[in-house]
């Protein structure tokens, strides 16, 4: 998702995490540093016993912040906070649910030969990072599935 505007995909700068309690090999929590090729620096912090819903993004510069409070369901948090020195202002992007853009992607390919916004070489990436952040933490990937 970051990768166009950061120079390629990340790299992965290092991870900790930790076992869900009573359960060896499940994990629980996962924290990544990641570093793009623009030289930009990103953290993914993940928390499957999370109490609240936290499923949000911000990305900073030297001009400021802007920040998506749930990125995941736009439907229940449709907007973008941006801070700025000279102030702040909130972007109403829409209720669409993301299955819905997923969706009108996916019919635009099989209709029209659509280009997808992702393709298999992504989400292979996407899977790489993800393995390398679980060994990193200490974790074994989890085991490849044939259908």
């Amino acid at each position: 998702m970051l990768a166009p505007g950061a120079g390629g995909p990340p790299r992965l700068a290092g991870a900790r995490g930790g076992e869900r309690a009573g359960a060896p090999g499940v994990d629980e929590w996962l924290d990544a540093d990641l570093e793009f090729p623009g030289g930009a620096t990103g953290s993914a912090r993940c928390h499957m016993a999370y109490e609240g819903l936290d499923m949000s993004i911000r990305i900073t510069d030297s001009r400021g912040e802007a920040t998506a409070p749930n990125f995941v369901l736009p439907q229940m948090a449709d907007r973008i906070v941006v801070r700025i020195p000279e102030g702040e202002r909130t972007e109403h992007l829409g209720t669409r649910s993301s299955y819905t853009y997923q969706l009108e992607a996916f019919a635009a390919r099989v209709r029209d030969g659509a280009a997808l916004p992702l393709d298999a070489d992504d989400a292979v990436t996407t899977m790489a990072l993800i393995d390398d952040c679980c060994r990193a933490a200490g974790f074994e990937p989890r085991p490849r599935t044939r259908i």
